[in-house]
């Protein structure tokens, strides 16, 4: 029967991949994310995703090719959960 740490540890796991795989479907709308609401003069604006920095935990990108911009923190929340997860299992695997 696994441990309360195991429980802990796939708990964190499962959450981790599960923000990972919902991150991707939603894709270049990440969640939580805060975007500025410019309006673009022309028809369409240019498209495309465009990442430009990771600075303390938030990514900064444009969704639309350079006329609106985001930060979000998802990517940090992912690798976060994953790493605790992991360190978890590591530590009721090495406790054996």
């Amino acid at each position: 029967m696994p441990s309360r740490l195991v429980a802990v540890a796939n708990v964190f796991l499962f959450t981790g991949f599960l923000v990972v795989l919902l991150s991707s479907l939603s894709f270049p709308e990440l969640p939580l994310s805060a975007c500025t609401d410019v309006g673009y003069p022309g028809d369409e604006p240019p498209g495309g995703f465009e990442y430009y920095e990771f600075y303390l935990g938030w990514m900064a990108y444009s969704p639309d090719g350079g006329v609106n911009r985001c930060e979000t923190p998802i990517v940090t929340i992912a690798v976060a959960l994953l790493a605790v997860g992991g360190a978890l299992r590591g530590l009721e695997y090495r406790s054996r």
